[in-house]
């Protein structure tokens, strides 16, 4: 078998030098592998590292000019110019230790298995703040950190998730991959966002339905530089709304199609607790902006793709080895244009909660003008989380349940409703046409809820 260590890269020479270094050293015989550097459209002296390596060493390395943005065009083009039976897809910002391709190779002998990743640790530019750690799971000496692509599950080759293979180190047999139709969308420039699907995942997924098996071995570690960059809120926050993106496509593709998927609720902020101290505070400040961006980014997916039928084709392509970007019309990339700067404005307006909601509830009342009771009901539990005392918020997901024959619901949203605005005749209407739901539901709620429904429906019925 032979290895092509494939490397998307963008202006990142002073991380990519390092890289390569630790490739070309590998103890992996120089015959059975080749070392290709995919420049995604570089500025800098990308081009002038690469080709100096190639001279100075007798390991095959090529470089690849490919002006399409986006990782995928990174990792495609790559794949269509390699020669391996095995791909090795890196980050450009990773050292590999010595055996490490040895590692993956050996892993290959075994024609079951289809996909290898392995540990990645980091290279910290400065100490992590605390607060990282809500993003970081350990169990025992085993770490798992999506957020910043860490990953150690100790010492002993398994059988793992094909998830957990991730991209900075990620093996797998070029038949598979061309079979499975390849990798999503992935890392896509921040003002072409819309076209972001969910990378690396998607292709996993893709093997985990179909029964393959992936493997995590010890000896495939790589470093991870992290820059004092991404230890900050600001990228957290980044990088959570580009995974509200990338979830927001799985969604879509699960679903084939925009409709029925749930939304994630924001988070509120609280009042002041004298309670906690001031840090707790500050940390559960840092968490909820942080989980508020990544329901930004799922919203924003969801809206985009529900503005451009185009967008939408592109979600659900079959795959993207034809991995030019579509072109939007005039009135599509405005929409979507709008959109973003909309969700950035509300996003850090000082009274955010308030003004989200009234505007998600204008929208879901639009929606309803339309009769589109599936997409205007997750807008209105949205803005129920946002703001459960608002008025009529219950009273409109009463009407889209009892139109969606969720009689069930309907009554329970009508008795909230109602206890905030007791005199609201049509929350009483609700009440009297699903009469055997309201049976079923006064079982099961406290005593005074039932004398409380019991006192409603007397006064509605003494007034006529």
């Amino acid at each position: 078998m032979k290895a092509s260590i494939i490397i998307p890269t963008r202006n990142r020479s002073k991380w990519i030098t390092s890289a390569i270094q630790s490739f070309v050293e590998q103890d992996f015989p120089a015959s059975r592998c080749e070392i290709i550097v995919v420049d995604n459209g570089s500025t800098d002296n990308t081009r002038e590292i690469a080709e100096q390596a190639a001279s100075l060493n007798k390991n095959n390395i090529r470089y690849i000019y490919e002006p399409e943005p986006g990782l995928l065009s990174g990792r495609h083009r790559g794949a269509s110019e390699a020669k391996g039976d095995i791909l090795v897809f890196v980050d450009d910002d990773i050292e590999a230790v010595n055996g490490w391709l040895s590692a993956i190779m050996a892993e290959f002998e075994d024609e079951s298995v289809h996909m290898v990743g392995g540990t990645s640790l980091p290279m910290y530019d400065i100490d992590p703040p605390k607060w990282i750690d809500k993003y970081c799971s350990w169990k025992e000496d085993q770490l798992t950190c999506g957020s910043l692509s860490l990953l150690n599950k100790g010492n002993e080759r398994m059988e793992i998730e094909p998830v957990f293979v991730w991209g900075l180190n990620f093996a797998i047999r070029r038949k598979t991959l061309f079979e499975l139709g390849g990798f999503h969308p992935d890392n896509i420039p921040k003002h072409l966002q819309h076209f972001q699907g969910d990378g690396e995942t998607g292709l996993a997924l893709k093997v985990k339905e179909k029964g393959l098996k992936a493997l995590y071995t010890p000896g495939a570690k790589v470093y991870h530089y992290i820059p004092r960059e991404r230890l900050t809120v600001t990228y957290f926050e980044n990088r959570f709304f580009y995974q509200g993106v990338c979830d927001s496509y799985t969604q879509i593709r699960k679903n084939e199609g925009i409709a029925n998927i749930k939304i994630p609720d924001y988070q509120t902020f609280d009042q002041f607790s004298p309670n906690l101290s001031a840090y707790d505070q500050y940390k559960e400040i840092i968490y909820k902006r942080i989980h508020n961006a990544y329901v930004d980014g799922f919203i924003f997916h969801q809206e985009s793709v529900r503005k451009s039928k185009t967008l939408l084709k592109w979600v659900l392509r079959e795959n993207y080895f034809d991995y030019q970007l579509p072109e939007l019309d005039s009135q599509e990339q405005q929409q979507i244009q709008e959109l973003r700067d909309y969700i950035q404005r509300r996003a850090t307006h000082p009274q955010w909660p308030l003004i989200m909601a009234q505007d998600m509830f204008k929208e879901a009342f639009n929606i309803i003008k339309s009769d589109d009771m599936v997409a205007a009901l997750p807008r209105l539990d949205m803005v129920a989380n946002l703001c459960p005392k608002m008025p009529k918020v219950h009273l409109s997901r009463a009407l889209c349940l009892s139109a969606l024959g969720r009689p069930q619901e309907a009554v329970r949203a009508a008795i909230t409703e109602l206890t905030i605005q007791p005199d609201n005749k049509q929350a009483v209407d609700i009440l009297l046409k699903n009469q055997q739901a309201l049976l079923e539901e006064l079982k099961t709620v406290p005593r005074t809820t039932v004398q409380f429904v019991e006192r409603v429906l007397k006064s509605r019925l003494n007034k006529g």
